[in-house]
């Protein structure tokens, strides 16, 4: 049930990517300079300046239950190429040695319109460096029970 859950929520998340978004991709601010936010930020230039798909599911945690990031994920808005975001800030709301919670507030923007949202991350090292282990846009939190963003926002 919790694979369900976190699959439902991954997919949840790519098409809240593109669905929450007319803007540019530069980091903007950041409320704490530190390799988790730095981290979070690479993943949105990797994913939105860049537009390499490839190398941001790279940036995921190796035994991550989230589900990799796929190009039809975008097609509705024009595809990848099509969509850019702007970080503007970022909050670290917990961190151990070995995990984070990072809550970080971007601007979308795609040719069917743009909004500013909050989406949450769980972050994971992996030889010693961050990686993502589960993304939740704005919109995927929307379509879920407390229960289940609970149940993977408190796994870290």
């Amino acid at each position: 049930m919790r694979r369900r859950q976190i699959l439902t929520a991954s997919a949840m998340a790519m098409a809240g990517l593109a669905g929450c978004t007319g803007g540019d991709s530069t980091n903007e601010a950041s409320s704490e300079s530190s390799p988790v936010v730095t981290t979070v930020e690479e993943f949105y230039t990797t994913l939105y300046d860049e537009n390499d798909i490839e190398a941001a599911n790279s940036m995921y945690h190796p035994d991550t239950e989230s589900r990799d990031i796929r190009p039809s994920d975008f097609e509705r808005y024009g595809g990848i190429e099509s969509i850019s975001a702007s970080v503007y800030s970022t909050e670290v709301v917990s961190q151990t040695d070995s995990t984070a919670r990072v809550h970080v507030t971007v601007g979308y923007s795609t040719p069917v319109g743009s909004a500013t949202n909050e989406d949450w991350f769980t972050m994971r090292k992996n030889d010693g460096e961050w990686r993502v282990d589960y993304y939740l846009s704005d919109e995927a939190r929307s379509g879920m029970s407390q229960e289940a963003i609970d149940d993977i926002m408190n796994q870290s």
